[in-house]
């Protein structure tokens, strides 16, 4: 081989080296930085893969998501208008361990991963200890987040201000997905 190719294959490898450490360091940066926020556009159009389960009195069976991601809301449609009656009660869609399970919202119902809170999701590291809450005013059920990192959504929407519930809304905090029932 001549100088001038073997000089070409030299600076071809360099570059190949080069973008192979460009990748391996923004997929490192990416998964230090964490998610990052996103507008409700963007929230709406990624579906969430769900994968820790929720417990209504006791701890979940499986950890948290395997990609170590905060999970991404639900792309969901508006709830059909026109159905009568008030929310009674909240059903969990996901984890599938919990699916169909019943949460009654009478009173008030507290989320998070303390054990002190009504609904306790320990093993979800993207549920915060007090994450949100859900409760009766006057007929009306409000869903309260009270300032988690990875926020509370309803039907894809962050929340940032206490909103009132009703049938047919999908709730999602970390791995959990709930129906307003």
């Amino acid at each position: 081989m001549t100088d001038s190719l073997l000089n070409i294959l030299k600076f071809a490898l360099l570059a190949m080296l080069y973008l192979f450490f460009a990748r391996v360091l923004w997929a490192v940066w990416s998964e230090v930085r964490g998610p990052r926020k996103q507008t409700p556009v963007q929230a709406a159009a990624r579906a969430a893969a769900a994968a820790a389960p929720m417990a209504a009195h006791g701890p979940p069976t499986q950890g948290q998501p395997p990609s170590g991601r905060a999970p991404k809301p639900l792309k969901t449609k508006a709830p059909p208008r026109g159905k009568k009656g008030s929310v009674a009660r909240l059903i969990v869609l996901e984890p599938r361990g919990s699916k169909g399970t019943a949460i009654g919202v009478a009173d008030e119902v507290t989320f998070g991963r303390a054990p002190g809170c009504t609904v306790s999701v320990p093993d979800d590291s993207f549920v915060s200890q007090l994450h949100a809450r859900v409760f009766n005013d006057q007929g009306n059920i409000i869903i309260e987040d009270f300032g988690s990192t990875n926020g509370t959504y309803v039907n894809g929407t962050r929340l940032t201000v206490p909103v009132a519930l009703r049938r047919g809304d999908r709730i999602q905090f970390g791995s959990t997905v709930l129906e307003a029932n």
